[in-house]
This record gives C-alpha cells, structure tokens and sequence, in this order.
C-alpha cells in the first residue's frame, strides 16, 4: 500500500477498512497484545515469532499470558476472525506487510552490555524482503543512538534502499506495565521519534488510530528512546534512595515505611519503597543502556550506576535478615526450613525475569537451608529447582522462618496468627514487601524482620 505516502486521514482509513497489513516481529509479553489489539482495530496482522511452541500456540488462537486481563479472549477472538495469523518466517512476513514492528528482547549480557543481537537478526532478515515505502517501527528497548548508528545501516545495506527515502524508520518504545499491558496500550500516549518527518506523521497517525491514545512527536529515534530509559531509570533511582534510606533506619530504630507515607502528605514527594530488590525485564537491565552510551561519549551516569548496585544488593540484606530473624529464635539459616512466600519479580503476574528472590532462596540454601515455595502463579511448577506447593499450608506448615517475597494480593490480610500456628516454633517471618503489619506478627509470636523496619 505504500503508507509513507499516505496522509493522517487516508491512515486512519485503511486501518479501519483492514487495507493495511502489518507485520509484528516478536510475540513476547508486548509483541502479542501489541498484534492483537492492532488486527482488533482493523489491521491485518502476520506475527511472527522464531519459538514454533508460541507460533503453534497463537495459531490455535491460545496465549501464553494468561495473567494479562483480557488478552487471552482477545488473541482467540482475532485469531478466529482471521486477521491475525501467526508464522516462524520473518523474510516472508516482511514481503507482504506495509509496517513492521520489532517487538524482540533486548537483554543485558553476564558483562551488564545489551545484548542486541535479536534486533540485528530481526532487522538483517525484514531488509531482505523489505517493500519501498513500508514503516518499520521499533519497539524494542535500545539504548539512545542505536536506531540511528545501527539498525538504519542494517536496514540499508541488506534493503539496497535508504532509510527516509525508500522506507520510514520510527521508534515507539513500549510503556506497559505487565499484568495491565491491554489497559496501558489504550491509555497510556506513546512517544514517536521518526528518522524524518514522514516517518514521524506515519507512525503517529498509525499508533492513533489503532490505540486511541495521545500521541507525544519527539525529535528522532534517539529522543525517543531516552524517553523510555529516563522515565524507568528514574523508578530505578528512586527505589534504590528508599532502599538506602531502608538501611539506614533500620539501623537508626526508624521505621522507614512510616517516614514515607508521611512524607507522601506532602504535594512535591512522589512515594518509592524499599524492598527485596528489582526484578522483571526492565529495571534492572534499561541502566546498562544508557551507562554503555554515556561510557561512549566520556560521561558516564554515576547516580545510574550507584543506583543499580544499591538495588542489585538488596537481596543480599533479605538474607542477612533472615539469618537474624532465626538467630533472635535460636535458630540458624542451616538446618532451618524456611517458606517462601511469592517468588514472582512483581504481585500477581507469572514472571520470574530477574526475580531478586532468585538469588535470595540461592543464598538461603547454599547456607544449609531447606526451602519450601508457595505462589499462587506458580502452583505445582518447578521454580529454581524446587516443587512450588499447592497451597500456603502446604509450605509453611512445619516452617522455622516464613520469608514473604512478592506482594501479590492474594498475601494481603494474612492471618498471622493462623501462620504461626502452621509453623514450627518459635519462629521467624521476615516480610520484604511489606505485606504484614509488624505489630500484628510480633503478636502473633514471631520474630520478626522487614525491610526498612525498625
């Protein structure tokens, strides 16, 4: 169809009218809503993803996301209307879509260097297939100049065409939040950042007329993409100044939550809590970004990278209370058994992404301890090497310390009383997502241990 060279209104038109077929490269937590919802607008939709479990699994009109509400109605609903249909061949997807979206994961390497080697695959084999004056948006996470330094010239040289010219080039990286990503991509505006100008107007009006949301025009790709790292970065930060503060009082006898909310009485204070640490595929990884693009140009973000180690070592002094909570019983960590409560990165979604509760039941168990695991998105799996129970009985009775993890809401209004009764006394809890009132557990016969507590 050629949208470069349509206007805002002929956009708007052909997605309603399913006369623009669009092509979704990944089909991951964002990828998949990102193709359903545009087939729901009108669109038709190729999503390719190279794990034939996933191809087979959408195929059937199934998700694999069944914490995300809605989603899974929504993926059967468009699979069976046929407008979204899914395959593992990228090159002939590409040949026959007017947009394409690149949806892949973006890690960080052992070495804290993004790894982008799933973009690059992506972007080598759309340019072999790669129609004139198609848009290719990214929504992958990329450190700010990537766009512009890397996956242009790929682009480029496999196409035989130049970006601007013979094809758009925008990003438009994602900003929903996992367990609400339907919610967010019909609410929250997204940021567009083109090569040039009609990439811009291209994929704004794409993005408007498919989403319905306000549509925020950025300069560039570069522009765009520091957006998205700014607005996680500064979660970052800030989790990890509630987690200093957490240390600190703790040590001072304050009670940090307490300081907190109290301070959120005031109009200029934006709450941030400590905690066991920050998992997920975003936070802990989109600093490396911007510090490996900062080391580029000789001015490296200092407060960034502070910040990441604070957080990063977070776990580490969840085992350390731990260790005391037992002690104060006249227990140690060896020989204790101790039940996990929550391992998820984030309350009630099935995702352990550089969950920090990974390293924490690691160190646990390197010291002697026996450890038992209960989520409720997780039942009867098999998570770091140990059988999640069936239920909360299950893994706290018999338990000499109880270690909450993850504040799903199913933890919230615990019977602390009935808890202790389960477990084997005396005993410890340790709340690291401040779940259980302190009093209450002290009470109810506990040690007891919280991040930030006094």
């Amino acid at each position: 169809m050629g949208i470069m060279n349509l206007s805002r209104r002929e956009i708007l038109d052909a997605v309603k009218t399913g006369k623009i077929q669009v092509c979704v490269i990944g089909l991951g937590r964002i990828g998949l809503p990102t193709a359903a919802v545009f087939a729901e607008a009108g669109a038709k939709v190729i999503g390719v993803d190279i794990n034939p479990e996933i191809v087979r699994l959408v195929s059937s009109g199934r998700c694999q996301f069944p914490d995300e509400p809605g989603l899974s109605e929504l993926v059967e609903r468009m699979v069976k209307s046929g407008r979204l249909r899914v395959t593992g061949d990228a090159y002939s997807a590409a040949s026959e879509a007017d947009v394409i979206i690149i949806c892949v994961p973006t890690p960080v390497d052992e070495n804290k260097v993004p790894d982008y080697s799933a973009v690059r695959t992506a972007c080598e084999t759309i340019a072999k297939s790669l129609r004139r004056d198609s848009l290719i948006i990214i929504e992958s996470t990329v450190g700010p100049g990537t766009v512009e330094d890397m996956i242009i010239p790929i682009l480029e040289l496999n196409s035989g065409m130049r970006a601007g010219t013979d094809f758009g080039v925008a990003s438009c990286p994602e900003r929903a939040d996992p367990g609400r990503i339907l919610k967010d991509l019909r609410s929250v505006p997204r940021v567009v950042g083109g090569v040039d100008q009609r990439s811009t107007e291209a994929a704004s009006a794409l993005y408007e007329a498919v989403l319905g949301v306000k549509i925020v025009k950025v300069s560039n790709p570069k522009t765009a993409n520091a957006v998205k790292l700014t607005e996680n970065l500064f979660r970052d930060v800030n989790i990890a100044l509630a987690n200093e503060f957490a240390l600190l009082y703790e040590r001072l006898g304050i009670d940090t939550i307490e300081v907190i909310n109290a301070c959120s009485t005031k109009y200029n204070f934006m709450p941030h809590y400590p905690g066991a640490g920050v998992g997920g595929p975003c936070l802990p990884q989109n600093p490396y970004y911007l510090i490996v693009e900062g080391v580029k140009v000789g001015n490296i973000p200092y407060l960034v990278r502070m910040a990441r180690e604070i957080n990063d070592r977070m776990p580490d002094h969840v085992v350390t209370l731990v260790a005391e909570a037992l002690n104060e019983v006249g227990k140690t960590v060896r020989g204790s058994k101790i039940a996990v409560l929550g391992v998820a990165y984030k309350p009630n979604i099935h995702d352990l992404q550089l969950t920090p509760m990974e390293k924490v039941i690691k160190r646990l168990m390197e010291m002697g301890a026996t450890i038992t695991i209960f989520d409720p998105m997780f039942i009867g799996e098999v998570v770091f090497g140990i059988q999640a129970e069936a239920s909360l009985a299950d893994a706290v009775r018999g338990a000499d310390c109880i270690l909450i993890g993850t504040a799903h809401r199913e933890f919230r209004g615990l019977d602390v009383n009935a808890l202790h009764r389960l477990c084997n006394s005396p005993a410890a809890l340790v709340d690291a997502r401040h779940v259980v009132d302190p009093k209450e557990a002290k009470e109810a016969g506990f040690a007891y241990r919280g991040v930030g507590r006094r």
